[in-house]
Parts: structure tokens; sequence; C-alpha cells
């Protein structure tokens, strides 16, 4: 083999070995961009269950924050009402004191009720059924069960209390705090204030005290 010969020989070997380190650094660059799809892959995956995680939380705390605007209102129509019947006792010569409106309106523990059982004196217009000639127990008892259903209606197991400290009232709304949150994984949202009045740590509440 002449040096020509030779020549040609070694480019041709040259040629090859770079063909090859070219092929070999495009599979191996190949290889990276792989990994670097698994990593972004990655890293957005996490990224969107945090964005799952905080919807979730949202969602539970304006859930939250429903309850706790319709619990208020129940509170506040029963307060409405107890200061209205607050009025009769102010009636020169009636036969109803303050005494009677407080213990006729405080009740020992929840008040129980059944929305398909009013009381036997429906004390205001309810459809097309006029209003009873009450007297002041009775109405007492009517606005209790109005307040008892709504609290049953609008809550997740909702209830009422009215309890007689000195001379406040506490009207207590409750609700379970607990049980509408169980799809949603989120932790219950309570008052410290209600467990010693409901007994119950997954119960959350609204405390409204008024002097009657």
């Amino acid at each position: 083999m002449n040096a020509i010969e030779r020549n040609c020989t070694d480019k041709f070997h040259l040629r090859k070995q770079k063909r090859m380190k070219q092929s070999y650094i495009k599979n191996k660059q190949s290889g990276v961009s792989l990994i670097e799809i698994l990593v972004t892959t990655l890293v957005l995956g996490v990224g969107l269950l945090g964005v799952a995680s905080l919807q979730v939380a949202s969602v539970s705390s304006n859930q939250e924050g429903l309850f706790t605007s319709q619990a208020t209102s129940i509170a506040e129509d029963l307060a409405s009402r107890i200061r209205s019947a607050k009025m009769t006792t102010l009636i020169p010569y009636g036969d109803r004191d303050h005494a009677s409106l407080v213990s006729n309106y405080a009740v020992v523990g929840e008040i129980a009720c059944d929305p398909n059982t009013p009381p036997a004196n429906l004390c205001r217009v309810n459809g097309v059924t006029a209003a009873a000639d009450c007297n002041f127990t009775d109405i007492a008892i009517y606005d209790r069960w109005e307040a008892c259903v709504a609290a049953s209606e609008h809550l997740p197991q909702g209830k009422v209390r009215i309890v007689n400290v000195g001379n406040r009232i506490s009207l207590v709304v409750d609700w379970n705090s607990l049980s509408e949150k169980m799809d949603l994984g989120s932790k219950k949202i309570v008052n410290a204030n209600c467990a010693s009045i409901t007994g119950d740590v997954d119960r959350n509440c609204v405390i409204l005290e008024i002097v009657p």
C-alpha cells in the first residue's frame, strides 16, 4: 500500500469515527431531553396538586362562611322577635312581666322541633292559614319552633339553643362543621367557645347575646 492509499484509508477511518462520535452525541442528547421532559412533568404535577389543594381549601372556607351567615340570620331574627315580645311587658296594667318573658324563651339545652309538626297555635300568618289568637307563652313556643326549623333546614344538623345567663339571654345557633367537609378532606372550622355550650368539639356556632 503506497502513501496515497494509506492517506485515503486514514481519512476514511477518521470520517467513520467522526460519524460514530456524532451519532453517539446525538443519542446522548436525546436521552437528556427525555429526562428534562420527565422532570418538567414532575414539577408541573406538583404545582397542579398545590393549586388543587388551594381550591379545595377555598371551597371549604366559603362553605363555612355561608353556614355562619345563615346561622347569624337565624339568631338575629329570633332576637328581634324576643325584643318585640318585650314591648308587651311595657304595657301599663298588663299581665306580662319581664321575668315571664325570659322564662318563656329560655330553655334548658337545645330546642327540639319537628318541621312537620308545628305548634298547636300558629301565631303568625302561615301561607293561607290566618294567625291564631296566641297568649304570651304561645308566641314564645312558636318563635322557638320557627327558629329551630330554619336551623335544621339550612344548616347541617342545625340546632338552636337559648341560654339564660343572669339578665342576658344567649342565642346559640350551631351546626356540624365536620359533616359537610368529609368529601373535601378538609378540617373542621370551629369557634373555640362552642364546645362548652354544645358539648361537641365538631360543632361550630354563632353566639348572639341580648338583654331582653
